[in-house]
């Protein structure tokens, strides 16, 4: 029992009783004292034992950070709050009057809805660029979907191109996004078009 009770004290799981009870039984067994002593001085030395060194971590973890990036002069966040506010605005005919082109009630209101989150999520990445990433997966998701309803509705007569151009603003905002985010999948691209010219490059010298 009084090992237990030790065991708990130091993780300082003990209340005021269990401790003023361990410390009588400390002061009459030197066994456990001693047992006690050994345990405390495993503690201090987990505890405090230097950190290791592990570079390669560091280097993949940062590697795998996507830090905000803001443009020179800091004009991204600006932009993209810009674009969350026309989003907004554009959503309140649809969101409160229910009036899109002829369309139902409740599509009309569903519309407006998806619209106005589209923008408080670009307001928010303005807000916080840091959590842009995690939200990029989302806004390319539910603008891919807007393009192949637009680009559909288009081929069947219903929407004309003008009439759809009101996306426009969307595809600018997401393409902020992206860049705020840190341009995820830029580099990789890069890397791949600089190796195909290195080959090309080196076919080239040994014809």
């Amino acid at each position: 029992m009084a090992r237990v009770l030790i065991s708990a004290a130091t993780d300082d799981e003990l209340d005021g009783h269990e401790q003023r009870q361990l410390d009588r039984h400390l002061e009459g067994c030197r066994s456990c004292r001693a047992h006690a002593d050994a345990v405390a001085s495993l503690a201090r030395t987990m505890r405090l034992r230097s950190a290791a060194s592990e570079r390669e971590f560091v280097t993949r973890l940062m590697a795998r950070s996507r830090p905000a990036r803001l443009g020179r002069g800091g004009w991204l966040r600006p932009a993209l709050a810009w674009c969350g506010v026309v989003i907004a605005v554009q959503s309140v005919r649809p969101l409160l009057l229910a009036e899109i082109d002829g369309a139902e009630t409740h599509i009309a209101r569903h519309l407006g809805a998806s619209t106005l989150a589209l923008a408080i999520g670009l307001l928010y990445a303005a807000w916080r660029p840091h959590r842009a990433f995690g939200l990029l997966p989302f806004v390319v998701a539910l603008l891919a979907t807007n393009v192949v309803s637009t680009v559909l509705d288009t081929i069947d007569g219903n929407r004309s191109a003008v009439a759809e151009a009101v996306h426009v603003i969307e595809m600018i905002g997401l393409v902020l996004l992206w860049m705020v985010a840190g341009s995820p999948g830029w580099d990789r691209m890069r890397d791949r078009v600089r190796t195909l010219r290195c080959r090309r490059e080196a076919v080239r010298a040994t014809n």
